[in-house]
This record gives structure tokens, sequence and C-alpha cells, in this order.
């Protein structure tokens, strides 16, 4: 039987045992989610059709994220975005190939 053993490390992030929730994904997460609420009842006050809410919540995704990485390589490795810039958008490495995943956002504490 499975037993699912939850560790809070906040550098880590919440072990869930087949998946960790790091504090800063979750902090991404609750900020969108929230913003959605905050700023459709704006948009019905305002008359703003609700057809263009869904477009500006991806764009702002979109944009928080991409932008929150090169914001991490052109600060702190400043190198690695002129050297391999495919490496910002990739999760992997070209020279060598290496699968790295999608670590390296701005400000987040690196191991």
């Amino acid at each position: 039987m499975y037993s699912l053993k939850v560790i809070w490390n906040p550098l880590e992030g919440i072990d869930l045992g087949f998946f960790t929730i790091h504090f800063y994904s979750l902090s991404y997460v609750i900020a969108f989610v929230l913003g959605w609420y905050i700023i459709k009842p704006i948009f019905k006050r305002d008359g703003v059709g609700m057809d263009k809410l869904d477009p500006l919540f991806m764009y702002t995704v979109i944009g928080c994220l991409a932008g929150a990485r090169i914001g991490h390589y052109l600060f702190y490795e400043t190198k690695v975005l002129f050297n391999d810039p495919l490496h910002v958008l990739l999760p992997f490495s070209l020279d060598p190939f290496e699968w790295t995943g999608f670590a390296g956002m701005a400000s987040m504490v690196q191991h």
C-alpha cells in the first residue's frame, strides 16, 4: 500500500513523493488565480467583454514566466544567455546535449 508522506522544506518545496511543489511555483499559481478573480469584476464594471479576459490572462502568464526566465539569465548567468541562448528557452543544453529541466527563475534560490 502506498502512503503519502508530505515533507515541507521551504528551500526545496513540498515533497509529495511523486511530485514536488516548489514555493515559487505555488506563488505564481496563487498570483495568477487571484489576479484573474480580481480583474473579472473590473472588466464587468467597466463594460469590457469577457472574451478579452482569457487572452489577457494568457499573455500575462506567458509574459511573466518568459520575463522571469530571461531576467534570471540576464542578471545571474549572462554568459549562458549569450553563449547558448536556446538554453534559456529550452529544457536542455546543446553543448554537450544534456537534459537540464526548467530551473532558473529570477530571484530564485540556487543550490
